[in-house]
């Protein structure tokens, strides 16, 4: 970012979520006030204080003099899903903030024919976006589907800033997106953070995904700057080509500059698997800001939702760990985390401070679970409590599946009552007996059209209901909106459609 924070780093990207480790071990940096330094990077995922992974930190001190953002915004314009560093003292799952910095990867303008439903991908300024269940969308915008509607056939290109991280081929999946404006707005400030490639000192020039970096205008650029670097450029787009001509281009260090001995959470994806035997083993992982090297041996323990040979390129990750000389993070424990391919739209039926229970299924909340309150613009709405759920209330969950196919909320969001025919459910099928499906068990029965829609993930429609039925299979993704049906568990469908799977 443009502001400079000295602080010490320690990324946490699940922080505190195992809060012993942290604060019952040495190598932590114990500031004034108690507690321990550091930074915590991701989503904010609820308020009462700032909430970002799982670490609840007082933001009482945080004011115009320490919150940074780009754009502008004050600390009141902060949302679940954006993504953020902050800076201050962490004691178990509480913290006190004193820096505040909003981050996003992309920010800039949609490229032609930028959305693919039938992958739920978007192109904004050369990058590939994938977006899920939990992805948060703001400013006028609720889905992919508006985004393509609103550019046309490219008569628009809105100006969109997106939250997120990268994975081993460069694809953003995406926590927020704000709209910024209905179309292209020349001469604006845009900025792309991602890997260096194709760089060319005599031309001056690089790629980050597909957009041309053009470093002419500043002569040099930091002498660590090469090819695989992770870096942030900043600048404004050239008008013959639509390269970025940059204003400045910022090297980002993985390791934060921790100290041997710092203790570290990362969330990110794998890049490389660079070795794994039975007793040890080390990878790449893209983080919050750029690659770093990390190192497990047979102490570790086992990866929460999945074993060391799930550990694959491509894969999402969270490691703690301690910070080695040389910068790379010896493991202590590892998460494997999935995409939130699984979505509910109903009537919350009970509620406890670890579940809810909706389409007559238990959902798993955690430390990790992301809150909005949509309906009453209560930004304090969580779980439990005086701003808590109430049976009754309509909620939007996205989830996902773990190891035990348990369901694991990692957005709730209460929303306006909703007509007895809107009721949505999606996850993976269990079963087929046309003219019926099951999901997460849950019976799903179709009609022939025109009772009942038959939509394709590019929302074209099927001719008939025999059709959608031979094009989909036991685990693929499908979304049917309809009746709740009693008992809870069946929905009499008007409309079913199959949805991208999302890996991670």
């Amino acid at each position: 970012m443009k502001a400079s924070i000295q602080r010490v780093v320690i990324f946490m990207a699940l922080a505190l979520l195992f809060p012993v480790a942290l604060t019952g071990c040495g190598g932590g940096v114990t500031t004034a006030g108690g507690g321990t330094g550091g930074t915590g990077v991701g989503p904010v995922t609820g308020f009462g204080s700032v909430i970002v992974n799982g670490v609840h930190y007082d933001d009482s001190s945080i004011d115009n003099t320490n919150f940074f953002d780009d754009h502008g915004r004050t600390k009141s314009g902060l949302m679940t899903g954006m993504m953020v560093a902050i800076s201050g003292r962490i004691s178990g799952a509480n913290g006190t903030a004193d820096n505040i910095t909003v981050l996003r990867h992309v920010d800039g303008p949609m490229d032609d024919n930028g959305v693919e439903l039938a992958t739920n991908r978007l192109k904004v300024m050369g990058q590939d976006v994938v977006v899920d269940a939990s992805t948060v969308f703001d400013n006028g915008i609720t889905s992919l589907a508006d985004l393509r509607t609103l550019q046309g056939a490219n008569v628009n290109h809105p100006e969109l800033e997106v939250h997120g991280s990268a994975d081993n081929n460069g694809v953003i999946h995406a926590t927020f997106i704000h709209k910024w404006s209905d179309d292209r707005i020349a001469e604006r400030n845009v900025q792309v953070r991602g890997t260096v490639s194709g760089l060319n000192t005599a031309a001056k020039t690089f790629s980050i995904g597909r957009k041309t970096v053009d470093y002419n205008a500043l002569g040099t650029i930091p002498a660590s700057v090469d090819n695989g670097s992770f870096v942030e450029a900043e600048g404004t787009l050239q008008g013959s080509d639509n390269a970025l001509v940059a204003a400045s281009v910022k090297p980002e260090d993985a390791t934060g500059g921790q100290p041997s001995g710092s203790r570290a959470e990362v969330e990110g994806y794998v890049n490389r698997v660079i070795t794994q035997a039975a007793g040890s083993g080390s990878f790449e992982l893209i983080g919050p800001n750029g690659v770093q090297t990390v190192t497990w041996t047979s102490g570790t323990t086992t990866p929460e939702g999945g074993t060391l040979s799930d550990i694959l390129a491509g894969v999402k990750v969270d490691v703690e760990g301690v910070r080695k000389a040389g910068g790379a993070l010896a493991a202590t424990k590892i998460e494997i985390r999935r995409a939130s391919n699984v979505r509910m739209e109903s009537t919350v039926t009970s509620v406890t401070a670890s579940s809810l229970t909706i389409f007559g299924k238990t959902v798993t909340v955690n430390a990790l679970t992301q809150y909005e309150d949509s309906r009453d613009g209560d930004k304090f709405f969580t779980q439990t409590g005086l701003h808590g759920i109430q049976v009754g209330d309509t909620l939007e969950v996205s989830a996902y599946l773990d190891n035990a196919a348990s369901i694991v909320a990692t957005r709730v969001e209460r929303i306006d009552a909703i007509a007895s025919d809107r009721h949505i459910l999606q996850g993976p099928v269990d079963s087929i007996v046309a003219p019926s499906l099951t999901i997460l068990g849950i019976n799903v029965n179709t009609f022939p059209p025109p009772q009942t829609r038959f939509l394709r993930a590019d929302e074209s429609e099927f001719a008939t209901q025999g059709d959608f039925f031979v094009a989909i299979a036991i685990g693929d993704i499908v979304k049917a909106r309809g009746n709740q049906g009693s008992p809870l568990q069946s929905v009499n469908a008007n409309e079913v459609q199959i949805e991208p799977t999302i890996d991670n």
